[in-house]
């Protein structure tokens, strides 16, 4: 029985367990924390991202926590629509829905398809050696464990990476923060089948409904990184559910951090038998709500190459040349929601929905 050796438990390390254990391979999972991570608040899970779920036979339990969208609205800060695309068929003509979703019910659903000792806890991945049949993981506490690949799904600031590229990559600039919150659609007055995204001249704002009762919000101003600066700026948006959804906010639900990824995209993701999984290898701005979507394709793409090629290397290398091109154009994608003078304007020209028309792409 082949092993996997994966070194990280979010949703790229999850998806790879489940799709290789599925398909019979001992799977080795190493998380540096205590406990798998919850950090955050909700996800954007869309059609491709639904679809994994569903081939790993977590569909229907997904859609009976998350919520399932009919509309999409765009609007501008001074209260006018943009766009508003009805997505309700999106399940007769993609096969699954776009769905909001709480981030700690996606991690304990996967999570719960390993055993207890699959999972090793307090496990700092820290470098690698391979030969031409095995490779070793070591751990920064001294540990080694040995198997026939190795998946580096450590997150941005994989020390996995590193090794495979020989050196620490370029990030973007410091400064962007991105605020996210959890508020009660009925609070704020909006409903719950709706997600919508509002642009401004020096920021962003969105919300998206992650179950029956419940929205989660996020939102980015140029400059600014705490939650009294952006409130105040939030505030003139009067014409928007902007300052409605924010007064509506749990407090102990809202976070800001500094969001980044590389300022160029990596010129590989393996290594032999190492290869680069997730943020690892593509982290992206949420501009497209992509992250954990392309993350959970990863591991499911990833199963299929060691299902058509039975030698890891070689599997490896087609993983990545299917995975790196496409990644990396939603990696740009999601850039260009950041550049929120050009977005405004392109919405307020009515040229409709255009994170839709970008995702419709890739279908």
């Amino acid at each position: 029985m082949p092993t996997a050796l994966i070194c990280g438990g979010g949703v790229a390390g999850l998806s790879s367990a489940l799709h290789l254990k599925r398909d019979g391979w001992r799977v080795r999972l190493f998380e540096k924390d205590a406990e798998l991570r919850t950090a955050g608040v909700g996800l954007n899970i869309w059609p491709n991202g639904v679809r994994v779920l569903q081939g790993l036979g977590l569909g229907e339990c997904f859609l009976a926590e998350a919520a399932s969208m009919n509309r999409w609205w765009t609007l501008d800060s001074d209260g006018t629509r943009t766009s508003d695309t009805d997505v309700s068929s999106w399940p007769d003509e993609l096969g699954a829905p776009i769905t909001g979703a709480r981030r700690r019910r996606l991690n304990a659903m996967l999570a719960a398809g390993l055993d207890t000792e699959e999972i090793v806890f307090g496990a700092t991945a820290e470098t690698y050696q391979q030969d031409g049949e095995q490779i070793t993981l070591h751990l920064a506490d001294g540990r080694r464990a040995t198997g026939d690949l190795l998946l580096g799904t450590d997150g941005i600031g994989s020390r996995i990476r590193t090794r495979v590229l020989g050196a620490r990559p370029a990030f973007t600039d410091p400064g962007l923060y991105r605020w996210r919150g959890v508020f009660a659609c009925a609070e704020a007055g909006v409903p719950t089948d709706v997600q919508a995204d509002v642009f401004g001249p020096t920021g962003h704002f969105g919300w998206i409904p992650i179950d029956a009762t419940h929205a989660y919000w996020y939102g980015t101003l140029d400059g600014l990184t705490t939650l009294e600066q952006v409130s105040e700026v939030y505030s003139s948006w009067s014409g928007t559910p902007v300052p409605a959804i924010i007064a509506a906010s749990e407090p102990a639900s809202l976070i800001g951090r500094e969001i980044t990824h590389y300022r160029s995209h990596l010129p590989r993701w393996s290594d032999g038998r190492a290869l680069l999984v997730g943020d690892s290898a593509h982290p992206m701005f949420p501009g497209m709500a992509q992250g954990a979507n392309q993350a959970l394709i990863d591991g499911q793409t990833l199963a299929r190459c060691l299902r058509e090629h039975p030698d890891v290397p070689t599997a490896v290398a087609a993983f990545e040349r299917e995975r790196l091109p496409v990644a990396n154009k939603m990696v740009d994608y999601s850039r260009l929601h950041f550049d929120y003078t050009r977005t405004r304007e392109e919405y307020a020209a009515g040229r409709g929905n255009l994170q839709i028309q970008r995702y419709l792409e890739f279908e």
